[in-house]
């Protein structure tokens, strides 16, 4: 399904669902309008180069992640998809997802025969009222692996006491669907509209699914994130390690570790420190580096990066310090990070984003002291309007 002609393959639920807004536009002619939009973009900015974009080596059933709304119709029946587009309290009750699993259809059906057979109130974001808010799918793509997370409201002793016969039952609806291994409860009362949860529960199988990537095993847990299309991710890695030089090198943002690791395997010119301000994804970190057998000249460090900066001045590390990897939230960076990360004054900065809108405010700080060498875009999400980039910066 990796043709480049979309004529046959339009998603039944395309134009109603607001999960894509390009099927129905040849792949190629996608690329070509998300190159122009970019250059448009940058144009402000003495860019060496903008590459054409790299295109994803899967445009079907790419995506290893997806978050599905459990609710009603105005019917009271129970549906199980995405949002509808331009109408947000409308859930577009889904039979397939073209950009996600080949397994949505049997995987929602049997969520929403649960819900509907034992009777379970949906949760009602208007009155903030319900028991089942989502199902969060996780999928290892080297595998088909496949991780559910159900997410609830409640506390743990009632999912572990009062509930725990429902929830176990819950398990039994996906006995017949090989490919899940791992079915979680999640908790999360948050108001908002939010699947991340508060905390988690594992009710069967394994804790973890395991994908690998540029020959470079992760840990898939609940609560990680893993860049969303592991094909498209190995193009990604590697254009990075083809931009590192000699020195050591500062992976800011660094998660569980998924550029780090590609260095430290790939290429290891000098030491590597992967800097993340939370336990859970050091942790995580940690355990995918024991997973590779990497321990030499590779560190993680759970600390905020304006902070982790100030420490290094008068290190060993920092004498020898050439390449910046930077990848942050799509917010962007803070206005004391960008200061921060300038004062280095590193030979190379690779900053990679999943937002061009702050990518250029970013780079106005940047260009102060570095010239933009090259723009690489790198299509991580087929039929959406979102692309991936990396920015290579050279000092001045």
């Amino acid at each position: 399904m990796n043709s480049t002609n979309t004529t046959n393959l339009i998603c039944q639920h395309f134009g109603i669902c607001g999960g894509c807004q390009y099927q129905d536009v040849e792949y190629s002619v996608q690329l070509e309008n998300k190159y122009k939009l970019l250059v448009e973009q940058f144009k402000d900015f003495d860019v060496d180069e903008i590459k054409p974009v790299i295109p994803s080596p899967k445009i079907w059933y790419y995506r290893n992640k997806m978050e599905f709304i459990i609710g009603k119709d105005k019917t009271g029946k129970i549906v199980a998809g995405l949002r509808q587009k331009n109408k947000f309290y409308k859930i577009v009750d889904l039979k397939e997802c073209r950009i996600s699993f080949e397994q949505t259809g049997d995987i929602l059906d049997n969520v929403k025969k649960w819900v509907s057979e034992n009777h379970i109130e949906t949760y009602d974001l208007l009155k903030h009222s319900g028991k089942v808010r989502y199902l969060t799918v996780k999928q290892a793509k080297s595998t088909t692996e496949t991780m559910l997370i159900l997410v609830v409201t409640g506390t743990k002793y009632q999912i572990e006491h009062n509930e725990y016969q429902l929830f176990n039952n819950f398990v039994t609806y996906y006995k017949n669907i090989p490919e899940v291994s791992s079915v979680y409860i999640a908790i999360n009362n948050k108001i908002s509209d939010n699947a991340v949860p508060d905390d988690v529960l594992l009710f069967y199988g394994k804790n973890s699914i395991l994908d690998t990537i540029n020959d470079v095993k992760y840990e898939i847990l609940p609560t990680i994130f893993l860049q969303t299309n592991p094909k498209c991710c190995d193009l990604l890695y590697k254009t990075v390690l083809d931009e590192i030089v000699e020195g050591n090198i500062l992976d800011l943002y660094c998660g569980s570790g998924g550029i780090t690791l590609q260095v430290a395997k790939h290429k290891p010119l000098g030491k590597i420190i992967g800097i993340d301000s939370s336990k859970d994804n050091i942790a995580a970190a940690q355990n995918n580096l024991l997973l590779n057998n990497l321990s030499e000249n590779i560190e993680f460090v759970c600390d905020n990066v304006e902070v982790f900066i100030t420490k290094l001045w008068k290190s060993k590390f920092m004498s020898n310090l050439s390449n910046i990897i930077v990848d942050p939230p799509r917010p962007g960076l803070s206005k004391k990070v960008k200061g921060a990360i300038s004062d280095l004054a590193v030979n190379k900065i690779i900053y990679i984003s999943c937002n061009p809108n702050t990518l250029y405010e970013d780079l106005k700080t940047f260009v102060k002291f570095y010239r933009i060498k090259k723009i690489i875009p790198i299509d991580m999400f087929p039929h959406t309007q979102h692309i991936e980039l990396v920015c290579v910066l050279e000092h001045k």
